[in-house]
């Protein structure tokens, strides 16, 4: 009973201190999109805080959805899971083929509601993942069959075939990453994941090498001297921003680059201007208080490995989704892997990336806050032991 005791205690302070990382993450994001969005804003002939108070609006809706969130029953979330899995393939259907669908650059990707927008591929990443998590935990004895699997991956086909359909190649080949680590630690075996990836990969690289646009960036990334001031001018200038920051930076406020150098520094590229306010040691600070918050969620996740898969591979790909995305607008802004147009969670201007974001943070703390399930010795249970086989 000690034990349990100690263990619910543990679960709670961990849960707070997950708290407390997000809302210094939602404080500083806020921050550095007002720093580095009011010259945007004034350009193109908004107000000085547009970006901001929209961003502000949607925190809002963030946090009252994550307290919502935390206080249903898990029970009620599983229920809801194909409910939700259809209405985010309704929106996409919407989006790509009714006029209610709002093209920006090119494509189209939102869906608008009166002066408010919103991007249903990221809705579809969290039914996708709350899809799967259902649907393993459910056929953990069946699940190496070939045919269960099959479902589970047409079902991913399927949603990354909609999210490709809006030209948008870099949230798709994210997505699929994604749902095939879920479908990975939640016990498919490796051969047939090996068989559907080698299936999707033909289309992929059609995808790919159809758009113009595509193979420019590939080819910018690896000949990186090949167009300074083309394909790789947003990236040239991103690392002029983050090193000009030096170690302590040059203050809030006072950054120069996002005064009409950097494109696009409210959203993919915010973080740029961060480093160059705050150098290195604000880098390093915020990196560490993105890890810290995964180590915490892959930690809560792991605790239910045994009792509940439901709650263990939930956990795993909401935590999966948050630090991959930090990990790729961090590799783009410093020139590591090619322009993906990936959103830096809490930072980058973009409503229903943080709605999202806020709404699977208050799932991610109700699981490290949720106390393990005491299972009897002699009950019989599944094991869940994850063994990866090759054959």
């Amino acid at each position: 009973m000690d034990r349990i005791l100690q263990n619910q205690e543990s679960n709670r302070k961990e849960a707070i201190l997950g708290i407390l990382l997000i809302l210094l993450l939602l404080g500083v994001g806020l921050t550095t999109l007002y720093s580095a969005s009011y010259d945007k804003a004034l350009r193109l002939g908004l107000e000085s805080n547009y970006f901001f108070r929209r961003q502000v609006l949607f925190a809002i809706l963030g946090i009252a959805s994550a307290i919502v969130i935390y206080l249903v029953p898990f029970s009620f979330i599983r229920a809801m899971v194909p409910v939700l899995l259809l209405s985010s393939f309704t929106l996409m259907l919407l989006t790509s083929l009714t006029p209610l669908g709002e093209t920006r650059l090119g494509a189209t990707r939102w869906i608008r509601f009166g002066s408010l927008s919103f991007q249903p591929s990221e809705l579809v990443k969290v039914s996708v993942i709350l899809y799967l998590s259902n649907y393993l935990s459910q056929r953990t004895r069946i699940i190496r069959e070939f045919k269960v699997a099959t479902i589970a991956i047409g079902v991913i086909f399927f949603s990354a075939l909609l999210i490709i359909l809006q030209r948008d190649y870099s949230t798709t080949m994210v997505f699929l990453f994604l749902s095939f680590s879920i479908l990975l630690i939640g016990g498919v075996k490796i051969t047939h994941l090996l068989y559907y990836l080698l299936l999707a990969g033909v289309p992929g690289v059609l995808f790919l090498i159809t758009e113009e646009y595509r193979l420019k960036r590939v080819i910018g990334f690896i000949f990186k001297d090949i167009d300074p001031s083309g394909i790789n001018y947003q990236v040239n200038l991103s690392m002029d921003a983050i090193a000009s920051g030096g170690f302590f930076g040059k203050g809030f406020g006072q950054g120069i680059y996002k005064l009409g150098k950097l494109p696009e520094v409210q959203s993919d590229f915010i973080f740029s201007s961060f480093a160059e306010e705050f150098g290195l040691f604000g880098v390093i600070c915020i990196i560490l208080v993105f890890f810290i918050l995964a180590y915490l969620g892959y930690r809560g996740a792991a605790r239910h490995r045994e009792s509940d898969h439901f709650l263990y591979l939930t956990g795993f790909g909401i935590t999966h989704i948050l630090i991959w995305q930090v990990l790729l607008n961090l590799g783009v802004v410093s020139g590591i892997v090619p322009p993906t147009g990936i959103p830096l969670p809490f930072f980058s201007a973009g409503g229903t990336n943080l709605l999202m974001n806020l709404g699977m943070c208050g799932l991610l703390i109700k699981i490290i806050s949720q106390k393990e399930k005491v299972i009897e010795k002699n009950e019989e249970k599944t094991p869940q032991k994850r063994v990866i086989d090759f054959e």
